[in-house]
């Protein structure tokens, strides 16, 4: 009666892992970068989503306004034909692919408070905290991301958000 039992304990932990393991390799697991991700200080909320096969991700809310109390302009950006656009819509993060391990990489990303363009990684430390991760020759710089319901800071509803 017990090799009967311990056979199927054993048939059952063995199942388990098993599923376990096809759970973790889900193809699905890159795609939990996808959501609303609010910037440090609360300054901005990025929507990533995906495109194809890579991960992008645009400026739906920003904070900061101009004086008058328009939309932010990109007055920065190192092409004077663009600063007149406004960042809130702007694409910012383009090309991403998922490189395992939670961290997202080879792609660009625009830093309109800068008017520059880096290649930073992104790096899930869990569902809803997400770093930005630039290094540029010695110098390093993290941001961190924080899932949020973007709902609560857009004044109207808009089924692209």
């Amino acid at each position: 009666m017990i090799g009967k039992l311990g056979g199927y304990i054993f048939v059952v932990v063995v199942f388990s892992l098993n599923l376990t393991t096809e759970a973790q390799t889900s193809p699905s697991e890159p795609d939990v970068i996808i959501g609303n991700w609010m910037m440090s200080d609360e300054e901005g909320i990025i929507k990533i989503f995906k495109e194809g096969e890579n991960y992008s991700g645009k400026i739906i809310w920003m904070k900061e306004k101009e004086a008058d109390g328009s939309p932010l302009k990109d007055r920065e950006n190192p092409d004077e034909s663009l600063r007149e656009r406004t960042v809130e819509g702007l694409k910012v993060m383009t090309g991403f692919k998922y490189l395992g391990d939670g961290v997202w990489g080879n792609g660009e990303f625009y830093a309109a408070k800068k008017g520059k363009t880096v290649e930073p990684d992104f790096i899930l430390e869990d569902k809803n905290h997400l770093n930005i991760e630039i290094s540029m020759f010695i110098f390093s710089l993290s941001i961190e991301l924080t899932r949020v319901d973007a709902s609560k800071f857009l004044l109207q509803k808009n089924d692209e958000y």
